[in-house]
């Protein structure tokens, strides 16, 4: 008797493992979907990005004030221009980016 008491209280931790790791494995799930999201968005934004600086980089001669022009423009697109955060994906206002826009 003991024997089979033994042997139900191994099979009920086990269980309690397996629903453990089921939530485990729910989780990870989880942030591999966000992961995946976040690297499709971010190739979005590089192709974006390196698409405008290809337009700029083929031997181009900037007419003045198309630099701030190019910069106001990456502004609305939704991208930091400021030097904190130059290139990444911007999520409202940013006081360093209006007053770069400012300067210029």
């Amino acid at each position: 008797m003991a024997d089979k008491q033994a042997v139900l209280r191994q099979v009920e931790f086990l269980q309690e493992r397996i629903g453990e790791f089921y939530q485990d494995l729910g989780a990870l799930k989880l942030l591999i979907s966000d992961l995946v999201e976040e690297n499709r968005q971010l190739s979005v934004e590089n192709a974006h990005l390196r698409d405008r600086a290809r337009m700029y980089t083929e031997e181009h001669v900037p007419a003045p004030g198309e630099a701030a022009h190019y910069l106001g423009q990456l502004y609305d697109d939704g991208f930091h221009i400021c030097n904190v955060n130059y290139g990444s994906l911007r999520q409202g206002d940013c006081l360093f980016c209006l007053q770069s826009l400012q300067r210029t």
